[in-house]
């Protein structure tokens, strides 16, 4: 092959190499998170830390609350700075960020449908941010505000853009493979040149020159915006949706532009020929020398918008400075190296011979990719922008109140639960309450597994009997449960009011007999609902005794509004941490205890969890003996109350609760049945120390223990 032919081949490869390797890693970096729900979800959210995106938003909450109550209108300008404060916390960012990945997957399942980014739950935050500076305008606040993000047409566009890149997204293995062939490109260029030290530099340079197009996307995305629309407010929000979906290029230009360094710095040691400083010394005598009219314009002008950017972003352009000085320290200290490689391949011979140069040339390359790899990982870990989990991003960095559990599996972690979670003193006509507040105290409290009971009851005037033809339960078996005291009780009110019914048969919380007290299963569900959407890093478990079918059951949830945060996977280990629930949305755990097939993500409590037994009396009655569910389920419940039909007594709750007693039967539970208990069911929460307890086990309070499932 002639020189003129090897040179013209070389810089076919170089172009080809340079244009293979942006199109890929812009690809790469950019279609992960648009093609899959979940890193889509999350960078979706991550916008909302852009004011621009933030103030839109914030806005069109702000319509939709109009919308629903026109009166409003006249304190809009109390209303939506409300919002703005709204759309920063974490509570909207998970919201957004459910709201996505459920847009996202409808878009790909659905063909033919738009993307609709439409937030369900705003009112709950919009209620909470507006009560402590107004409560009377939050209690104007409609319940069911749906606020959509973006217009019609706006949402075509939007969901184009989506499909053009899932079509890209499909093929994405092939972006990888067009990297390699990139570089291969890149690494022949430099075979086949008849001068491989220039060859070296250029290819060096031209890596540089991959970089920075790379980072001159993210501005780009200007000039995308004012092409779409000439809505100032709208162009902000492109932009950040923009940068976001591009912004994983940046760590992606850092290595090829610590590759191009590697490369130019070897090559340009070995000719001895690029010295930066005589550089910078033709460059100064290019700006001050005298010019042909054209070039003197072009100088110009170049120097008048070098110098207004430098005006309009000071911090931008002082940046930019400051990373030209430090490549140009680092492409020194590489030469350096350099220098002294060579000098030790070469040997000490005053003519290099043919052997010496090619030892030369496999140490500088051993060298330059060991660099490559040292200086791009030493660049990722300087300068990449904020990592995707973290609150920058709107994921939750503490699960369940502590750091320390978000990398625990949900059956590592020890979780607060209340028995007999529905039966409070806090419902009206309630008799024999369990605990003393409602579903929110609870929570809000620390309670974070609810064993609940759901019965089919009939509304009969003001009060509700048990539906036992619906529910296929008979009275002996409850008042085996409950004890003839209450059942001749609920007995004497269902006499009194059988035959009276007002409505039909609906899903109640009773426990055992309706007529002790009942309310319906939804609006108390709801309640769970506003306060899992207003605590993003919460995870809970709900362990239902149910009495009805699972399809209705199933209903009752989906109706509260609380299907998007079940979790739905498998529950066979291994199981997910709380940080994987929570980024996934999938924040609570149903389980019941009939087990009935139906509803798949009902999962059936005895075939997941083991327990301990439940009819103690004294306290010297406790024990750890296997109960219901096998020994290798993955859960394992202690019961930890007195059993004193009809009425379980607080000043009982006061014993068996405290620090010491609770805490040494968990730890004799554990070393007997050789797993970690999570869940500490018991009667009156709030009596005792059940929450420092499930600290003591979870390893937060002492930090010698380690709660860890075998």
């Amino acid at each position: 092959m002639t020189t003129a032919r090897s040179a013209r081949t070389s810089t076919t490869l170089v172009i080809l190499g340079a244009v293979a390797v942006w199109t890929a890693l812009i690809v790469g970096g950019a279609a992960r998170g648009i093609i899959r729900p979940d890193p889509f979800a999350r960078r979706v959210a991550a916008t909302l830390s852009d004011p621009r995106v933030a103030g839109y938003v914030a806005s069109r909450i702000t319509d939709a609350i109009v919308a629903q109550r026109p009166n409003l209108v006249s304190v809009r300008s109390l209303i939506e700075p409300a919002m703005t404060g709204v759309v920063s916390s974490a509570p909207f960012r998970a919201v957004v960020r459910t709201s996505a990945r459920a847009a996202h997957r409808s878009l790909f399942e659905s063909v033919g449908q738009n993307m609709v980014l439409s937030l369900p739950d705003v009112s709950v935050l919009v209620r909470g941010a507006l009560q402590n500076i107004n409560p009377e305008l939050a209690a104007k606040i409609p319940p069911g505000i749906e606020a959509n993000l973006a217009s019609p047409q706006a949402e075509r566009a939007f969901t184009r853009f989506i499909k053009a890149w899932a079509l890209v997204g499909r093929i994405l293995w092939a972006a990888w493979a067009l990297l390699l062939l990139g570089v291969a490109a890149l690494v022949a260029s430099i075979w086949v040149a008849p001068d491989r030290q220039n060859a070296l530099v250029r290819a060096g340079g031209t890596l540089f020159a991959v970089a920075l197009a790379l980072i001159a996307v993210l501005p780009a995305g200007r000039i995308v915006a004012a092409a779409i629309t000439s809505d100032p407010m709208l162009r902000g929000v492109v932009h950040g949706l923009w940068v976001a979906y591009f912004g994983p290029v940046k760590p992606l230009a850092l290595i090829a532009g610590s590759a191009g360094v590697v490369f130019a710095a070897a090559g340009s040691t070995m000719l001895e020929a690029v010295d930066p400083f005589a550089r910078a010394e033709a460059l100064w005598r290019w700006l001050t020398a005298p010019l042909r009219p054209s070039a003197h314009i072009g100088r110009a002008v170049l120097l008048l918008a070098a110098g207004a950017y430098a005006a309009a972003a000071p911090s931008r352009a002082a940046t930019g400075v400051i990373a030209a000085v430090g490549l140009l320290l680092v492409f020194l200290g590489l030469r350096e190296v350099f220098r002294l490689v060579l000098t030790g391949a070469r040997g000490s011979a005053a003519v290099p011979t043919t052997r010496s140069e090619a030892r030369a040339w496999r140490v500088v390359a051993i060298a330059g990719l060991v660099l490559v790899v040292g200086l791009g990982g030493a660049a990722l870990l300087v300068f990449r922008g904020p990592p995707e989990v973290g609150e920058a991003a709107g994921i939750v960095t503490v699960c369940n109140g502590s750091a320390k559990l978000c990398n625990r599996r949900i059956n590592q972690v020890v979780f607060a639960g209340a028995h007999n979670a529905m039966s409070n003193a806090e419902i009206p006509g309630w008799l024999f309450p369990h605990h003393n507040h409602a579903f929110p105290r609870q929570l809000q409290d620390g309670v974070r597994a609810l064993l609940i009971d759901v019965h089919y009851g009939v509304p009969a005037e003001e009060h509700v009997i048990t539906d036992f033809n619906h529910e296929g339960t008979s009275l002996d078996k409850i008042q085996s449960a409950l004890g003839p005291e209450a059942t001749q009780a609920a007995v004497r009110i269902r006499n009194r009011f059988l035959g009276h019914e007002t409505g039909k048969s609906a899903l109640y919380f009773c426990h055992g007999f309706c007529e002790l007290g009942a309310y319906p299963v939804v609006p108390a569900l709801e309640g769970v609902r506003d306060w899992m959407v207003a605590n993003p890093g919460e995870v809970v478990v709900i362990v239902v005794e149910d009495y009805v079918d699972p399809l209705d059951l199933a209903h009752a949830f989906e109706e509260a509004g609380l299907l998007p945060l079940i979790y739905t996977g498998s529950v066979a280990p291994p199981l997910p941490t709380l940080r994987e629930l929570i980024d996934w949305g999938q924040r609570l755990m149903v389980f019941t205890e009939s087990g009935k097939p139906g509803v798949p993500w009902l999962k059936p409590a005895f075939e997941s969890m083991q327990e301990t037994p439940y009819s103690f009396h004294t306290p010297a009655d406790f024990s750890c003996k296997p109960n219901r569910g096998g020994a290798t389920a993955p859960f394992f419940e202690i019961n930890h109350w007195l059993e004193t039909t009809p009425a379980p007594k607080p000043s009982n709750a006061a014993i068996v609760n405290a620090y010491d007693f609770l805490l040494a039967r968990a730890r004799a539970c554990r070393q007997q049945r050789g797993r970690l208990p999570n869940i500490l069911a018991v009667d009156f929460y709030d009596v005792g120390d059940l929450f420092r307890v499930v600290r003591t086990l979870n390893g937060l309070d002492e930090p010698a223990t380690v709660a860890r499932a075998r």
